[in-house]
């Protein structure tokens, strides 16, 4: 509990600093480079640290030369959105899971990243993305959606909260679930019996507090710092999907940086990468204890049911590609 406390009282010192403000990009000969840095997550979240982290570290390794400014809470609008402005070359950074909703609107294969129990950590995930097939996905992104993936750092494991014990899978049966715009995790909400219900993640904790929906899945950094605990009286670990918060850059934008000017988004990337991964284990190591603290009844169900019931999603979304036998070959890498 001490750590989580330390590391909640550094982003809230962090959220009471100045935002970097909006400006024009360089307008003047010798003016710095300013970076547009979209952010879903709000002041309070590893996401929003974590682009400070960068931030910091661009102004320091470029001796000022290059900036970032950083747009939280989904200013700049939605996953789907910050991705689509990255494509069209009017956002410079976005972080988004590789296999998450905004990115896999774009290239649906991706999705399938995403699919719950098929990637196992962060490793598993850099292994996938070295393989043929990930190369050729990280070169479609590059070449025909004017996307660079900088790096791939940590979101965490998804886990699922509700208003009432979920200690097998038959618990998940009628349970109406708040999920993403995001296939694979709607599949997941389907096959284990449950009712998927999209919310806008902005309204997901009201939609906790009045009932409209019983149940949500996000990791558990992100069910502390949006609160969700104190609407919800479970958190079942369901480990459905390892999630990750990878770096996206607008090619078009890296073309145009010199050879040394790349290097410096280079360092600031992988100092988002290690802040995101060094806060969000951290902070799932000590959340367990904080909820029960809170109030918040704990469960394990048993997982081979839930990887299990997947089975018919991943064949229909193999056929659907017309790779049969795709999400099995990576999930062995």
């Amino acid at each position: 509990m001490r750590k989580i406390g330390l590391i909640v009282l550094c982003i809230a010192l962090i959220g009471a600093l100045p935002l970097f403000s909006a400006g024009s990009r360089e307008a003047a000969e010798g003016a710095p480079v300013t970076l547009r840095f979209g952010v879903n997550g709000n002041t309070q979240s590893i996401e929003y640290y974590a682009s400070v982290v960068f931030a910091e570290t661009l102004e320091r390794v470029s001796g000022g030369q290059m900036r970032a400014n950083i747009f939280p809470g989904g200013q700049l609008g939605d996953a789907a959105e910050m991705v689509t402005q990255i494509t069209m070359n009017e956002l410079d950074i976005y972080t988004e899971p590789i296999g998450g909703a905004g990115i896999s609107a774009i290239i649906p294969e991706l999705g399938l990243l995403e699919m719950p129990y098929v990637v196992t950590s962060l490793d598993h995930l850099k292994r996938i993305m070295d393989s043929p097939w990930g190369q050729e996905m990280l070169t479609k992104l590059s070449t025909e959606n004017n996307i660079r993936v900088l790096g791939h750092g940590l979101f965490g494991i998804r886990q699922t909260s509700s208003n009432r014990p979920l200690n097998t899978i038959d618990d998940f049966r009628g349970l109406r679930i708040r999920t993403p715009n995001s296939r694979a995790i709607i599949d997941w909400a389907n096959a284990v019996g449950a009712r998927p219900t999209p919310v806008a993640f902005a309204e997901v904790y009201l939609a906790l507090q009045t009932g409209s929906v019983d149940a949500q899945e996000n990791p558990l950094p992100t069910i502390e710092s949006m609160k969700f605990y104190e609407v919800q009286s479970h958190i079942a670990l369901t480990n459905h999907v390892y999630q990750d918060r990878s770096v996206l850059f607008s090619e078009r934008r890296w073309q145009s940086l010199s050879e040394q000017q790349r290097g410096w988004v280079a360092q600031a990337s992988q100092a988002f990468v290690d802040e995101t991964i060094e806060l969000t284990n951290k902070m799932s190591e000590d959340l367990i204890g904080y909820f029960t603290e809170q109030g918040v009844t704990i469960t394990r169900p048993e997982l081979a049911p839930f990887q299990r019931a997947m089975a018919p999603a991943y064949e229909r979304m193999e056929r659907e590609l017309g790779k049969p036998g795709l999400i099995s070959s990576l999930a062995q890498l």
